[in-house]
């Protein structure tokens, strides 16, 4: 038997109770898997550890109910700049993997915003190219 240090609960001193931690003499880590996984889902750690602390995470966390971007409501993420190590807001699933799929640069997220508008033949399209490379959308220079 093994008592989790953070429930004070006997549980059985096996992978099925513990999670595994390959620093501990017995391989198993001091808190159950009960008590890892709530305070996982709770805080959301993983990835964030040295950006910000507990609670300020949990206040977010508690404090924001849609996306940033396009404030669907459903499978929110913590959003992190990976090059500064700082949280940047909450976004849900799609848009967060679009940011990243982007690689977080807004030059690359403009030129995709102008192209498609343009495939929708919005002028604002057409205006931008024309200002910025002196040709059309169909490439007649002016």
């Amino acid at each position: 038997m093994l008592k989790c240090t953070r429930c004070k609960q006997e549980k059985p001193a096996t992978a099925e109770f513990f999670p595994l931690h390959n620093r501990k003499i017995n391989g198993l880590d001091s808190w159950c898997r009960e008590c890892r996984n709530s305070y996982r889902s709770e805080t959301r750690r993983g990835l964030y550890r040295d950006m910000i602390d507990d609670e300020s995470l949990k206040n977010v966390l508690a404090t924001t109910i849609c996306c940033t971007i396009c404030g669907d409501e459903g499978d929110l993420v913590v959003d992190h700049d990976h090059e500064k190590n700082i949280i940047r807001g909450i976004l849900c699933n799609r848009c967060n993997k679009g940011l990243g799929l982007f690689r977080d640069n807004p030059d690359f997220l403009e030129y995709a915003r102008i192209y498609l508008l343009a495939s929708h033949n919005d002028p604002e399209a057409a205006k931008y190219v024309k200002d910025n490379s002196g040709l059309d959308l169909y490439g007649e220079i002016h």
